[in-house]
């Protein structure tokens, strides 16, 4: 059985090393981004298991990500979860009625709870 691979798009270095170290350690692949443009690229070509997205990146809004993910036959069948500081209730209806799966506060949330949720998602 293989490993499920999940992909983050932030922007943040540091909540990158942070997740890429717990989700490593969970036995779980872990690929990341910085970059919206890129992210929908690897999304395409690295078919994840699943997408953390944050909402406020350098390039694009994560709204304006998951709609092309969600767009995209390739990719919009990915389970995708907004993981953002972006704590407006308005942005997280947003993000739920274009397709995501949930919409998490990072602030609200410890990383072992966040592979706790993601292992729910993908009944690992």
């Amino acid at each position: 059985m293989s490993r499920a691979k999940i992909l983050f798009i932030e922007d943040d270095l540091d909540q990158v090393k942070i997740y890429d170290f717990k989700f490593k350690l969970e036995g779980l692949d872990f690929i990341s981004t910085q970059h919206g443009a890129e992210g929908l690229r690897m999304a395409e070509a690295q078919k994840p298991d699943l997408i953390l997205l944050d909402m406020l990146l350098f390039d694009k809004k994560g709204t304006d990500i998951l709609k092309k993910l969600k767009e995209n036959e390739h990719t919009q069948r990915i389970p995708v979860i907004i993981f953002t500081n972006f704590d407006k209730e308005e942005t997280a209806k947003e993000a739920l009625a274009l397709g995501a799966v949930d919409y998490i506060i990072k602030s609200k949330i410890t990383p072992s709870d966040i592979v706790k949720k993601v292992k729910e998602i993908l009944h690992t």
